[in-house]
């Protein structure tokens, strides 16, 4: 179909509003009255079972003005002089159809806008208000005209929209939808090429801003590149680029694990220092360094080197990686953290681990505990439950000289309590060859009097990594888990359960992981796991927190769809919810169906 059968003049208000009824009440299409886009809309709002009569778009709300709209703004302002003069409204969505911004001189058509929703916050979509000019052109992906009886919902027949998706003009990427909205009696046959040619314009300005930034990060690049033995990456959210010496130095699973590594500086306005413990066995230093175009970001150039044959955290040599009693997991990051913390158990040194709440610290430290000491004492003494006789039992186990002794979640210590526990362990310092001690603590926030008081009675800090940094431990690891909290039965996972496992952020780390695990065995004792037995947190792949809110309603949305295998209408029945509502959680979610 080509572009200008989209657009092609609407058929008159009579015949158009007899087909309309018709389609309705019969399901019946007259082809010789409906334009082809307008049919293929009007069967995708039957089926969407938007309600024909009564508008009721969600309101999301607007978290600040968002990068379109601070591009498009020139331009829309220069268009809102221009028609100063005329009934129109000029409207700018995102690629959902949610509704960022709209300029209107006209009063009465701004009361009218409103009474519709059609008003910032709210979403246009065609699976909210059916056929109309932003949510029909998102789901075609071409300029469309919409007039009248054409309209789904007869609340908006008095409307004449002309909607233009906007594409990112390196990527091809839809980014949202210019609309001009009047009333019919005010429409005319320019509507929508005006809306066309702004859509184009403001495309022009997104290259133009983009340009500037691709042009300022390839300067860095070069720049980086000029320093001989070094791989350099750039990185942007539009390109990756990756220089010859990079390339031919690390294989494609290492270039992989760099880009993913990388991911934990992209965005950053300030320099960050990383390190990356690749597939092959190297260790990577990264050093980040964001390059801008002006005052604005234009992304960051990363340097690579490669610390081989050294321990990333000791910079001790590599040593065999021991079995650790109690843990799984191959990947050569974990091994590296394994491998790190049992060098300095075995030499006696004390040390600091630090990370995000679940990643298994006390696990690693344990296991290293039971490597090394056999079954030793082991004593954990946690800074939340400090009180008066904490110091003194802290005072009793290293006066004991022997076995280990933990001192966990160090960063809520008070300032008095880090004052004390210094005195102890500088106390203590001359006998580390008797007690083992080690800390873990938060990477953020941080709490100055334990970095300025206790880090400098510790040789050294391991970071422990998140688990979504070593996701392919997944596959020993879940397992492992079901071992031991299913004992004595035989309980197994499939692959596409795994999988759909794999795809999550984890941001509860492997405590999550287990605790969801823990749910599962609860209802399934043997067999094999499958997609449909995992809770609703794991079929949604949502990359945010959820509010407590938010995850009861994705719970009861996936339910519901298991229940009644996939159907949505039944679905959204059983939840009082419309079908169009339903999409919209499944898509906001990130809800994986496999019926």
């Amino acid at each position: 179909m080509d572009r200008a059968h989209w657009i092609e003049a609407p058929r008159p208000g009579k015949l158009l509003q007899l087909a309309r009824d018709t389609f309705l009440s019969s399901g019946d299409l007259d082809s010789h009255v409906v334009r082809e886009p307008i049919q293929a809309s009007w069967l995708r709002s039957s089926q969407l079972r938007v309600d024909t009569d009564t508008l009721d778009p969600s309101f999301l709300g607007l978290e600040g003005p968002s990068a379109l709209a601070l591009t498009a703004a020139p331009v829309l302002s220069a268009l809102a002089e221009e028609l100063a003069n005329e009934s129109v409204s000029i409207i700018l969505t995102d690629q959902h159809g949610l509704v960022l911004q709209r300029t209107c001189p006209d009063p009465s058509l701004v009361r009218q806008l409103d009474k519709a929703y059609l008003s910032p916050g709210f979403s246009y979509a065609e699976e909210q208000v059916g056929t109309n000019g932003i949510g029909t052109a998102l789901e075609a992906g071409v300029p469309t005209m919409v007039t009248g009886s054409e309209h789904f919902s007869g609340s908006l027949g008095g409307f004449a929209c002309a909607g233009a998706p906007i594409h990112h003009p390196v990527t091809g990427a839809l980014l949202g939808v210019l609309d001009l909205t009047s009333s019919v009696t005010h429409s005319n046959a320019l509507l929508m090429f005006c809306a066309r040619s702004t859509a184009q314009k403001i495309e022009q300005q997104l290259l133009a801003r983009s340009g500037a930034r691709e042009l300022a990060l390839f300067r860095d690049y070069l720049a980086a590149c000029q320093h001989p033995g070094s791989g350099v990456m750039a990185l942007s959210p539009d390109l990756v680029m990756m220089n010859s010496q990079a390339q031919q130095r690390f294989d494609r699973a290492d270039q992989a694990a760099l880009l993913a590594r990388s991911a934990d500086a992209a965005g950053a306005a300030d320099p960050v220092t990383l390190v990356a413990d690749l597939p092959s066995g190297l260790v990577a230093r990264m050093d980040y360094r964001p390059a801008f175009a002006g005052p604005e970001l234009a992304g960051g150039v990363v340097r690579i080197q490669v610390q081989s044959g050294l321990d990333s955290s000791t910079g001790a040599p590599h040593a065999a990686v021991p079995v650790m009693p109690g843990l799984a997991g191959t990947s050569a990051t974990w091994q590296r953290v394994c491998q790190a913390v049992d060098t300095s158990r075995r030499a006696g040194s004390w040390v600091v681990l630090e990370g995000e709440a679940g990643v298994g610290k006390i696990a690693l430290l344990r296991s290293v505990n039971q490597l090394r000491n056999g079954s030793g004492h082991f004593r954990v003494m946690d800074a939340s439950e400090c009180g008066p006789a904490w110091l003194d039992t802290v005072a009793d186990e290293l006066a004991a000289g022997a076995g280990s002794l933990v001192i966990r979640r160090a960063h809520l210590l008070d300032s008095d309590t880090v004052s004390g526990l210094s005195e102890l362990l500088l106390e203590y310092a001359d006998g580390r060859r008797g007690v083992w001690v080690a800390l873990t603590m938060r990477s953020e926030p941080r709490n100055p009097e334990v970095d300025a008081q206790l880090l400098p009675h510790f040789s050294h800090t391991v970071e422990v990594p998140p688990l979504r940094h070593h996701l392919e431990d997944m596959h020993k690891l879940v397992p492992h888990l079901l071992g031991r909290l299913n004992r004595g039965n035989n309980l197994g996972i499939s692959p596409s359960a795994l999988a759909q496992l794999m795809r999550l952020p984890w941001l509860g780390n492997v405590e999550q992981l287990r605790r969801v695990l823990l749910r599962v065995a609860q209802q399934r004792r043997s067999g094999t796991i499958e997609l449909d037995d995992l809770p609703g947190e794991c079929r949604a792949t949502s990359r945010r927190r959820l509010t407590q809110l938010e995850s009861l309603e994705r719970d009861a949305v996936v339910k519901a769809l298991v229940i009644h295998r996939g159907n949505k209408d039944k679905a959204a029945s059983d939840l009082g919810m419309s079908r169009a509502t339903i999409y919209r959680k499944i898509r906001d979610y990130g809800i994986v169906l496999t019926i």
